[in-house]
């Protein structure tokens, strides 16, 4: 009975390729008989090119918009209700997804109230002076967000109250 070729001093029998059963995954290795380098593979696009075109008609209509609403008249932040000096950010009020080209959801906010709304518990954001005019506001444009807010509002009290 032929013994394992591994260099360190393996005394158990060969099971293929000179090694034993234990020893077999030196043969995969580089270097080895059974060894194979891995394909390469293509590296995955950031954005497909159905999004690719959708996001750029995206950016010429956020900044044709701004510029219609600089027109018309004083532009106020969707969450404070304060008048935006320059362009900050625009809230997407049902999300980015498929609405994401629809102009009637979206909202100018500054880029701070954007952030707290976004990344703030609900404990912080009802400290916020503009906290209930922006749920107003919310209720009128869009009813269904404006319940998911409660229903978050709602859950995050009922995590308190154990």
């Amino acid at each position: 009975m032929k013994k394992c070729i591994e260099s360190g001093g393996c005394t158990n029998p060969q099971f293929g390729g000179g090694y034993c059963k234990y020893h077999q995954f030196k043969r995969r290795m580089k270097g080895g008989d059974s060894y194979a380098p891995k394909k390469r593979q293509k590296p995955i696009n950031k954005e497909s090119p159905k999004r690719k075109v959708v996001n750029k008609r995206y950016i010429e209509r956020l900044k044709e918009k701004w510029e219609e609403d600089l027109k018309k008249g004083d532009i106020r932040c969707f969450f404070c209700n304060e008048v935006m000096k320059r362009r900050e950010d625009n809230h997407h009020i049902l999300g980015r997804g498929s609405v994401i080209l629809e102009e009637e959801w979206w909202s100018w906010a500054h880029n701070e109230c954007h952030m707290a709304y976004t990344f703030e518990p609900i404990e912080k954001l009802r400290q916020r002076s503009w906290w209930q005019n922006f749920l107003s506001r919310l209720r009128l444009k869009s009813p269904h967000t404006y319940y998911k807010d409660l229903e978050r509002i709602n859950k995050a009290e009922l995590l308190f109250e154990d």
